[in-house]
């Protein structure tokens, strides 16, 4: 195996693409982050990192609040969208049409149109250089009914992609194998 050496900014591992509510009422907006990944379990407790530079990054630093709004495969133009306006510039609930849903606890909108959404209390901050490290403890979760089983996720049911090295990847529908697999 011959490997070759890249960039240290280089992803080799899929990211999830997310598209994060901050602000609230007319300040809400909109922003796309890759930097998103589970951290703890009980409480559990999501990271995401947003640029300091980001019209989003004082939403949520005055809010101490956001959403995790997951789309599904057909939903990939709006969260691109999301991700390559700013908020400074566009309104982009009005101009992709989404419609801003009361989440049950916090007061930071989730995306009535897109099947999954994470309500987050920010309960810690790291700064890390170019980007500001938000914890937020999960307060609720909701997924539309269609794709669950057993009122858990279904892996089989599942149309959504991921975020690789500047690509979005189609994450292929189906499990290959339940966590503990390998022990029996």
């Amino acid at each position: 195996m011959t490997k070759v050496t890249l960039s240290k900014g280089t992803t080799t591992f899929p990211m999830p693409a997310a598209v994060i509510s901050v602000g609230v009422g007319g300040d809400a907006n909109l922003i796309t982050l890759a930097y998103v990944g589970k951290v703890c379990l009980n409480p559990p407790i999501i990271a995401i990192g947003i640029n300091t530079k980001r019209h989003s990054f004082k939403l949520i630093e005055e809010h101490d609040e956001f959403v995790i709004n997951y789309p599904n495969i057909d939903q990939l133009k709006e969260m691109d969208y999301c991700g390559t306006r700013s908020g400074r510039d566009v309104n982009k609930w009005e101009q992709l049409g989404l419609t801003k849903e009361k989440g049950k606890v916090v007061q930071v909108p989730l995306v009535k149109e897109f099947p999954w959404n994470m309500e987050c209390k920010v309960v810690n901050r790291l700064e890390l250089g170019s980007h500001v490290c938000f914890f937020g403890e999960v307060v609720a979760v909701h997924c539309d009914k269609k794709y669950l089983k057993n009122d858990s996720i279904d892996p089989d049911k599942l149309d959504t992609f991921a975020y690789i090295s500047g690509n979005y990847v189609e994450l292929k529908t189906g499990a290959l194998g339940s966590h503990g697999f390998s022990f029996k």
